[in-house]
C-alpha cells in the first residue's frame, strides 16, 4: 500500500511500481506510461462545494469570483 497526499504524485509514483489506483480521468489520459481501462465496478461521483468565511459572502468581488468558479465546473 502507498499513501500520498495529492493525486498528482500517486501519478508519478504509478509509472514506477506494479501497483494500481483510482484517480480522475483527466489526470492520466495523456500519460503513455500508464495502462487506463474502466473500474470493473460503478464507481460513485463525488460532490463539489465551496466554502467561505462569512464576513466574505456579501463581498462583490468574492461574490464574482464564486459565481465564475462555479460556472466553469
Amino acid at each position: 500500500m502507498l499513501s500520498v497526499p495529492h493525486f498528482l504524485f500517486m501519478i508519478s509514483a504509478l509509472a514506477s511500481t506494479d501497483l494500481v489506483a483510482m484517480v480522475p480521468a483527466r489526470l492520466v489520459r495523456n500519460n503513455a506510461a500508464l495502462c487506463v481501462v474502466e473500474p470493473p465496478v460503478e464507481v460513485p461521483g463525488y460532490e463539489m462545494a465551496m466554502l467561505w468565511h462569512e464576513r466574505s459572502h456579501r463581498d462583490p468581488a468574492h461574490q464574482w469570483l464564486r459565481a465564475h468558479v462555479a460556472d466553469s465546473v
